[in-house]
């Protein structure tokens, strides 16, 4: 007697955005057949942005009747958009050229801020 391959259900999810954490919102497999699911990447798992594949593979409680499973869905992570921190400056005499005083933003994201008008404009 031969083992049957069960079947499972798991539709791609919706995209993400860089930073979200992996969880059973998007790893959510289903089968008619009982048995223990293994995701891969993991829960918890925090993916670049861009495409990937997720991977879950099916192990049945009934190994005598049943094989194990494996399928595969695409996922899309987003890129993050990154929050600028900026109080506004105090405020200058006319004449007085802009200095890092007043065009000092900062992100927990590293990068180049461009200032418009820029350094040294009056």
């Amino acid at each position: 007697m031969s083992k049957v391959t069960p079947t499972i259900s798991w539709t791609a999810p919706s995209s993400i955005t860089y930073g979200t954490a992996l969880s059973a919102t998007q790893l959510d497999a289903s089968s008619t057949v009982a048995g223990t699911f293994a995701y891969t990447p993991a829960s918890g798992t925090v993916l670049t942005a861009g495409a990937h594949t997720l991977s879950v593979t099916l192990t049945p409680t009934d190994t005598t009747d049943y094989t194990t499973a494996t399928t595969t869905v695409s996922l899309t992570v987003n890129q993050a958009t990154p929050a600028i921190s900026w109080t506004a400056p105090s405020a200058i005499t006319y004449g007085t050229a802009l200095s890092a005083t007043q065009l000092d933003a900062s992100s927990t994201v590293a990068g180049t801020f461009v200032y418009t008008p820029a350094s040294g404009q009056y």
